[in-house]
């Protein structure tokens, strides 16, 4: 490949970074946000409506995403907020039970603000623009993206707390 047609090829993928950039970048109201939960079933959407919250995909087999999600129920169930935080935790794995094993006790004892569900096809992860799992976003009542970050996060960290509540009000 000679050194012009490389160029063409670096200017569709700088295009492609753009657009996945603006597709779920924070202070946007994304269409990929309400497309996304759309395509979780068996999900009541309504418990989000009007409520600031944490968009989190996961899987137990990937191994940030295992060893964050105790701290992330911990986190939820911590709370302390001026309102409420839900998290909606979306487990990549391919079935229910098998997210479930790695959470605590099961995912028996998981406090009400965290709730669960499953995108086995990959298709809600896939229209938020989500493949470097964990990756959360921090959505606010209007549907509007506030912030979003890849990988695994400190949820037991003080700092966490005071920037959640510098945006809750």
């Amino acid at each position: 490949m000679t050194k012009f047609n490389k160029i063409p090829l670096f200017l569709a993928l700088i295009a492609l970074i753009a657009a996945l950039a603006w597709w779920a970048s924070p202070g946007s109201k994304s269409p990929g946000v309400e497309d996304a939960l759309s395509e979780i079933h068996d999900f009541d959407r309504a418990k989000l409506k009007g409520n600031y919250y944490l968009l989190h995909f996961w899987a137990k087999w990937c191994e940030p995403c295992a060893d964050e999600i105790p701290h992330l129920v911990e986190f939820a169930k911590v709370g302390g907020f001026a309102k409420p935080l839900y998290v909606l935790a979306v487990s990549l794995d391919p079935t229910m039970e098998e997210a479930k094993s790695i959470l605590p006790g099961q995912g028996k004892d998981l406090p009400p603000n965290f709730l669960l569900a499953l995108d086995a096809n990959h298709k809600a992860a896939e229209k938020m623009g989500s493949y470097q799992y964990p990756e959360t976003y921090f959505v606010d009542p209007s549907g509007k993206i506030l912030e979003k970050w890849i990988g695994a996060q400190h949820w037991e960290k003080s700092e966490v707390r005071d920037y959640f509540r510098s945006k809750i009000h």
